[in-house]
């Protein structure tokens, strides 16, 4: 006689994560870099050297003005340790969930241009906003050897830039809610809050402009081969035709 076994989402889940690098092998290996160097940090490196390594690729001013590229790329590689709600924000909505669904909607290239943009471009409004602030007394002198480093600003413009793949009428609620939630957690200085979520919202920004620019949310075209089957195809390829997904 057929006895039904219960259903165990076990096997299922551990598909999913056996397939998970060859599916988004940008967001995977990203995400593997980050457990080793926070490993490091954490149970390697001395406290005063992990301390000077945070100080030497934070994108404050000082060190903007003498090692740009080291602090733009250095400041990557860290995650700032703000929490578990900050880990789970940061690490598994934006970069495990939104910037795999981003690799799978526009492929790996695109996705690492677009959170790379988004982080520049962050990173450079802040500095330009702190040189000004701090010249004319808006915020204080300290702002300039602030820390500043970490994965956030790519990690909210995943999040940003993945609206176009919801329904409809949640887009507007989602966009805004990328947009708008740094504010909630600001620091301000009169009428101007701190240069991190300025920061936060210039990345989300960028990234729900790029998201749309670079097509996410249209289904990746396919072409016939010989044996009547279809073969998808990367964005961009020959003879593309995109369906708007709604």
């Amino acid at each position: 006689m057929r006895t039904d076994r219960p259903w165990s989402p076990g096997p299922r889940l551990l598909r999913w994560a056996a397939g998970y690098p060859r599916r988004n092998p940008a967001a995977f290996c990203y995400l593997l870099l980050l457990a080793v160097d926070a490993a490091l940090l954490r149970w390697v490196l001395p406290q005063s050297d992990g301390d000077r390594l945070r100080q030497g690729i934070s994108t404050n001013l000082d060190n903007m003005g003498h090692h740009p590229l080291g602090s733009l790329f250095g400041s990557l590689l860290v995650v700032d340790p703000g929490g578990a709600l900050n880990l789970l924000l940061v690490v598994v909505v934006g970069l495990a969930v939104c910037l795999a669904l981003l690799e799978r909607s526009i492929g790996t290239p695109r996705a690492v241009a677009l959170v790379l943009a988004a982080h520049v471009g962050a990173t450079l409004t802040t500095t330009a906003v702190i040189a000004v602030a701090v010249g004319d007394g808006s915020y204080p002198g300290w702002t300039r050897h602030s820390l500043d480093f970490g994965v956030s600003y790519a990690s909210i413009a995943a999040v940003a830039a993945v609206t176009p793949l919801l329904p409809r009428r949640l887009r507007p609620w989602w966009a805004g809610l990328a947009v708008l939630y740094p504010l909630s957690r600001a620091d301000w200085y009169g009428a101007l809050p701190d240069f991190t979520t300025i920061g936060h919202c210039t990345a989300a920004l960028i990234g729900l402009v790029c998201g749309w620019i670079s097509g996410v949310g249209r289904s990746r075209p396919t072409t016939a081969v010989a044996d009547g089957s279809h073969q998808q195809q990367p964005p961009g390829g020959p003879h593309t035709t995109h369906a708007v997904r709604r």
